[in-house]
């Protein structure tokens, strides 16, 4: 089955005015937000633009520790974007990007000049600081994070100094802020707005889905999941979602490169498998019985454990835990007592809440096969009756 790049190769020769925009196209400007551009794409500070096929030029002329990559696909797609006819020669402005440890914010953002008077606003998912995981996680808790403020003032900005039709999205944490973004925007700026791409981002707080910009812009907010998802499941979403098959496995799913497409549009499921339907109660669950001083409590816990004042990057981290483990872990013993029993309580709900999915799932009833065949998905030590679940392909 195709992905993004075998979607390059088919329609890459194909420009927006001979075969208008898709939700493929959606997904690769996504991810297109991942790429670290603040040496090469300018900001609001300056007026010059920049071809998708000129940057792709020069990012590959870049030492690797600049690149500072997320994925090795993020570069490939850049490239192969570059070489197309499609989007080589759309213009690449108003590049931003901040990463803030004491305020927990992490933040990156990119509008892309689709050629034809309209403008794609994309946000970037979760990178590889722990800065940015640590926002994530304060999002069950908080509505608001700087990011996400962050995420309206950019929109706010783009839409002043432009015109026509806009479409904004991103992918995981990206697709979060741009509906939180479109949200809170103006009134004028919603108008404006074609259609909000939530690709595998998580929903929002109730206060949020009870807002009126909520309200006002939700029926053009589309979000995608895979069919086990962890991440586009968490909180609560007003909207429907679409159930897009991948080949990854288990968490692997949310990889944006593993979405199987077909010609100009994605592969579709009818439902999320049983395991991804056990996330989701699971987590659900477990948020459900803890207040939102417990989750902040819990949160702010766990990385001031996890964490070093040495790295701000998950990849240090880990090589700091197999270099010096033995140190890092003497941490784990110097928490409080009030703490521990804190996160042992939490911990304890969390496995609680699993059992309860495991009994909600055994007693499900059996739907008949939807037509579409179920990859099976092997993820850690998940009991044998979900697997089993899966295998028959009744979910």
């Amino acid at each position: 089955m195709t992905n993004l790049f075998d979607y390059l190769d088919w329609r890459g020769d194909l420009t927006f005015q001979q075969a208008s925009f898709n939700l493929v196209d959606n997904l690769i400007l996504s991810c297109l937000g991942y790429v670290v551009l603040d040496s090469i794409v300018s900001g609001f500070d300056c007026d010059s633009v920049i071809t998708v096929k000129e940057t792709a030029d020069l990012f590959v002329q870049l030492p690797e520790r600049v690149k500072n990559l997320r994925v090795p696909e993020d570069e490939t797609l850049l490239v192969s974007m570059g070489k197309s006819k499609r989007f080589g020669a759309l213009q690449l402005l108003y590049h931003v990007q901040q990463l803030d440890r004491e305020a927990e914010k992490q933040f990156a953002a990119i509008t892309i000049n689709l050629g034809d008077g309209s403008y794609y606003v994309a946000y970037r998912g979760t990178d590889l600081s722990i800065t940015g995981w640590k926002e994530d996680f304060n999002m069950t808790f908080r509505s608001g994070v700087p990011a996400q403020q962050e995420a309206v003032r950019y929109l706010q900005r783009v839409a002043e100094i432009t015109t026509g039709p806009l479409y904004v999205g991103g992918h995981s944490k990206g697709g979060n802020l741009a509906a939180f973004a479109a949200a809170f925007v103006e009134p004028e700026v919603q108008r404006r707005i074609v259609a909000v791409y939530n690709n595998d981002g998580p929903g929002f707080l109730e206060d949020v889905i009870e807002s009126a910009g909520y309200k006002a812009i939700c029926q053009k907010i589309q979000t995608f999941i895979p069919q086990t998802s962890l991440f586009g499941m968490m909180l609560e979403h007003a909207e429907p979602f679409t159930i897009i098959q991948s080949s990854g496995h288990f968490i692997m799913q949310h990889d944006p490169y593993s979405w199987k497409v077909l010609g100009p549009d994605f592969v579709y499921l009818e439902q999320v498998t049983a395991s991804g339907r056990f996330l989701d109660q699971t987590i659900r669950g477990w948020l459900a019985n803890l207040s939102s001083e417990q989750r902040e409590q819990f949160v702010d816990a766990l990385f001031d454990i996890v964490t070093v004042e040495e790295t701000d990057n998950l990849q240090d981290l880990a090589k700091l835990w197999l270099r010096n483990g033995g140190e890092l872990l003497k941490t784990l013993r110097d928490v409080d007592e009030e703490t521990a029993e804190m996160m042992r309580r939490t911990l304890k709900l969390l496995v609680q809440n699993m059992g309860r999915s495991v009994q909600s799932l055994l007693h499900e009833p059996v739907k008949q096969k939807s037509g579409w065949k179920e990859t099976k998905h092997s993820w850690f030590k998940l009991p044998e009756f979900l697997e089993k679940n899966e295998r028959s392909a009744h979910f």
